[in-house]
């Protein structure tokens, strides 16, 4: 009974449901509220209406039969054995991580652990990959690449071949992933292997509470370190006007509060912002895509780097390695208007109609990485410098073997008993 119901809570269905209830209530409801009740200003109510449309563009586009057949059983597909996708993925990622650490000049966590104070870490985090220059600037792209898309995926197709190096491996990742300090970046290790324990039918009720308890710990531990051990605001905010709250004008009293303010108040006022400086910034131009570094340079145009001016407007100076990502809404809004929030919409709500119809156990896992990253980051920069490009025609085109000789003859409707397809449709 316990293992139907993780099945369920954890399957593609649920999160895009719920990834449309914390979409509508974060960035619908809670601006709405703000505007009518609170004082806030105009933009609220303009994120408010822009996310409306979004969600009707979202269901709609969960609904839409579009790539089907690509998931049936006759589908063809090119056939990877898992064996030689693990190794290539490791192997690069040890070359990878080798030489991040080896020319690094400080280690976030280290310096941690050893006293540093809050902006010595915030400046160490920014240089450990943002400020390198160079051909050293693809470190970043292939960090996000590879705790995005390619480690989560690889560890759960060694869980879900039981390879002897498996728990090994989750914790190099998670290693990784916590060094310097981003905070909630060991979620992309930790939730795939949840969710594929739960559509097997693994994962006990008392296993799921240890595990989201161990999450919590970790968040807080994480934020707490980041702040060089609990520093407080120069001021004690507690009492601060509600619109304030919802504002960069808020002082955190300490580590507990930076943690609650971060995770409600700051991807709201991000957007707002984002809106805001599209309108009085950048004169409602819409940017058609140059908010991305590829598409800029595909199209010969300027490459506006919007996370940058909405830090200066929040905070009152440039930072060329501090960014303000906003939900992938605004992200749309801001490049190309109502119709790019439609559009963009209705891919999303696609991509979780596939999570939904794919037998593929590894590719259903990464629904919560998707459904996270989308609620405070754009989906072009998810599609191109995330991965999911490549992961979303991996979804579509490649077949992984989880069998020993005879990989080639795998079928997907093995890797699920029929009980499980049920349960995870």
């Amino acid at each position: 009974m316990q293992s139907s119901l993780g099945a369920k809570l954890f399957s593609p269905r649920f999160g895009f449901y719920l990834f449309v209830v914390v979409v509508g209530v974060t960035y619908g409801l809670m601006p709405a509220l703000l505007y009518f009740f609170a004082g806030a200003s105009d933009y609220f109510l303009k994120l408010s209406v822009l996310t409306l449309v979004a969600l009707i563009a979202l269901v709609a586009g969960y609904k839409l039969p579009v790539l089907d057949g690509q998931f049936g059983v006759g589908a063809v597909r090119v056939i990877v054995p898992s064996r030689l996708f693990n190794f290539c993925v490791w192997s690069f990622f040890f070359i990878f991580a080798f030489y991040t650490y080896y020319t690094a000049p400080s280690i976030p966590l280290i310096s941690a652990l050893q006293g540093a104070s809050a902006d010595e870490l915030s400046q160490q985090r920014g240089d450990f990959f943002k400020g390198r220059s160079g051909f050293e600037t693809i470190l970043l792209y292939l960090s996000t690449i590879f705790t995005t898309v390619l480690i989560p995926y690889s560890l759960v197709l060694m869980f879900l071949k039981k390879s002897p190096l498996r728990y090994l491996f989750l914790i190099v990742a998670f290693a990784f992933c916590i060094s310097f300090l981003q905070k909630s970046l060991f979620l992309n290790v930790f939730l795939p292997v949840m969710v594929c324990f739960a559509l097997a039918g693994r994962l006990s009720f008392k296993a799921l509470v240890v595990c989201l308890g161990l999450a919590i710990t970790i968040l807080v531990a994480a934020v707490f370190l980041s702040l060089g051990g609990g520093e407080a605001g120069e001021l004690n905010a507690s009492g601060a006007p509600l619109a304030e709250y919802f504002s960069s004008k808020y002082l955190p009293s300490g580590a507990g509060d930076y943690f609650l303010w971060r995770a409600l108040a700051v991807p709201l006022f991000t957007a707002t912002d984002t809106l805001l400086v599209q309108a009085e910034v950048l004169k409602n131009d819409y940017l058609l895509g140059s908010t991305s570094t590829l598409i800029s340079l595909l199209t010969g145009a300027e490459r506006v780097n919007i996370e940058r001016y909405v830090f200066q407007h929040q905070f009152g100076s440039w930072n060329e390695i501090a960014n303000a990502n906003a939900v992938y809404i605004t992200d749309a809004y801001v490049n190309f208007g109502w119709l790019g929030v439609i559009i963009f919409s209705l891919l999303v709500g696609q991509v979780f109609r596939w999570f939904r119809l794919s037998q593929d156990i590894a590719f259903k896992s990464l629904w919560p990485i998707f459904a996270f990253t989308l609620y405070s980051a754009s989906l072009i920069g998810m599609l191109i410098s995330n991965g999911f490009a490549y992961m979303l025609l991996h979804a579509l085109l490649i077949r992984i073997g989880l069998g020993g000789s005879n990989e080639t003859k795998i079928s997907d409707n093995h890797v699920l008993s029929g009980a499980l397809r049920m349960q995870v449709k």
